[in-house]
C-alpha cells in the first residue's frame, strides 16, 4: 500500500476524533476570582472580656472560604504580630493585650484561583475592664422611741403632760435623726439645746409645744446630746435628754422640771 492509499486511511479516523472533541459538552460557568465587596471591620469594644467579632462581605465562583488570623499591634505602629491559637471570627480581649491595639486579617480562597487577604483597621488601645459597681450596704433597719414623759403630781403637772418623739436609723458614725416633735399643751414653751461637735444649731426656742424641730432633723454624729424642756410658769414641765450613739439607739432621759428649772426624777401621779 502507497503513501497516499495510508493518508486517504487515516483522514476519516482523524476527522471522526476531531468531531468527538468537538461535541463534547463544555462547563457551562466561568470562575470569577475572590474579590472583597467591602474592607474587613472589628465589631465590638477594647476592652478586656469583650468580644470582637470581624466582618467584611465578599463574591467569588466557587464561593470563597474565609480564614482568620488576629494580630496584636503596638500602641503606634502597623507591625501586627499573629496572636498564637486566635483564628475564630471572634476574639475575647485579654489582659495581655493592654496597652496595644487589635487588627484581622482575612483570606479568601475559593480553590480555583489566587488567594487574596485583606487587613482590618486597628482597634483603640485595649485598657482594663472597669472595676464591678460596689454592691451597696442594706439599709438599717429604722429605730422608732417613743416613750411618754414620767408624771408629775397632777396638781403641778402640765397638763397634757408633754410627750417627745423621736424616729430615725441609727449608723456606724452617728444617728440619721427623720422626726423630732414635742406635743404638749398650748401656751408652753419649747427650748432645745444641742451640746457637742457638729451641732446644726446650738440652741432654739418655740413659742408652742406642739411642734417639730426640724433643724435637728438631719444626721448627727455620735456624742452629741440634745437637751428638750418644755415648761410653762407655775407649771412642772419636762426634760428630755438624746444622746447619739454609734450602732445603737440614742440613750434617752426622762426628768420632770420644777417651777425652779432643775431637773428631778418625776413622781408618781
Amino acid at each position: 500500500m502507497g503513501v497516499s492509499a495510508r493518508r486517504r486511511l487515516h483522514v476519516p479516523v482523524l476527522v471522526a476524533v476531531l468531531a468527538a472533541v468537538v461535541w463534547l459538552p463544555a462547563s457551562a460557568r466561568a470562575d470569577t476570582p475572590p474579590k472583597f465587596i467591602s474592607k474587613p471591620a472589628i465589631q465590638g469594644s477594647a476592652v478586656v472580656g469583650s468580644t470582637l467579632t470581624a466582618v467584611a462581605a465578599w463574591t467569588g465562583d466557587p464561593a470563597p472560604t474565609a480564614t482568620y488570623a488576629w494580630g496584636r499591634c503596638p500602641a503606634i505602629g502597623n507591625i501586627c504580630p499573629a496572636i498564637s491559637g486566635a483564628t475564630s471570627r471572634t476574639y475575647v480581649v485579654t489582659a495581655a493585650d493592654v496597652g496595644s491595639r487589635l487588627a484581622v486579617r482575612i483570606d479568601l480562597d475559593n480553590g480555583e484561583s489566587y488567594p487574596i487577604y485583606l487587613n482590618s483597621a486597628a482597634t483603640p488601645v485595649v485598657v482594663a475592664a472597669p472595676p464591678p459597681a460596689p454592691v451597696p450596704a442594706p439599709a438599717p433597719a429604722p429605730v422608732k422611741v417613743t416613750v411618754a414623759a414620767s408624771r408629775a403630781p397632777a396638781e403641778q403637772f402640765l397638763h397634757p403632760f408633754p410627750v417627745v418623739r423621736i424616729r430615725g436609723f441609727f449608723a456606724r458614725t452617728g444617728a440619721r435623726i427623720t422626726l423630732l416633735s414635742v406635743r404638749g399643751p398650748e401656751k408652753a414653751t419649747v427650748s432645745a439645746r444641742c451640746v457637742g461637735h457638729g451641732c446644726p444649731v446650738k440652741s432654739l426656742t418655740l413659742p408652742t409645744a406642739h411642734t417639730r424641730l426640724h433643724r435637728f432633723e438631719r444626721f448627727l454624729r455620735a456624742g452629741i446630746q440634745l437637751q428638750i424642756r418644755v415648761t410653762r410658769p407655775g407649771r412642772i414641765g419636762s426634760y428630755t435628754s438624746f444622746l447619739i450613739r454609734a450602732r445603737r439607739p440614742p440613750l434617752r432621759t426622762e426628768r420632770c422640771l420644777t417651777t425652779s428649772g432643775k431637773p428631778v426624777v418625776c413622781s408618781s401621779p
